[in-house]
């Protein structure tokens, strides 16, 4: 299966033009720019986590459950 023709039209185009913008990268460059992504993805696995925690209500009224159990 060819995730790339499952990609909306304009994130093909981006995925192409990144293509052309990266062929003559020297090896050091696409190091940097593999290391740069990288913490690119791990930024934004950790703004959605966030993202969704909030959303969800995950975390928040902790000291409100806290204060009850130890007031019994």
């Amino acid at each position: 299966m060819n995730i790339r023709q499952q990609l909306p039209l304009e994130q093909q185009f981006e995925l192409q033009v990144f293509e052309s913008q990266v062929k003559d990268l020297s090896q050091e460059d696409a190091h940097q720019l593999l290391i740069q992504m990288r913490e690119a993805m791990l930024h934004q696995t950790v703004t959605f986590r966030e993202m969704l925690k909030d959303a969800w209500g995950i975390g928040q009224n902790v000291d409100g459950v806290s204060n009850l159990l130890t007031d019994s």
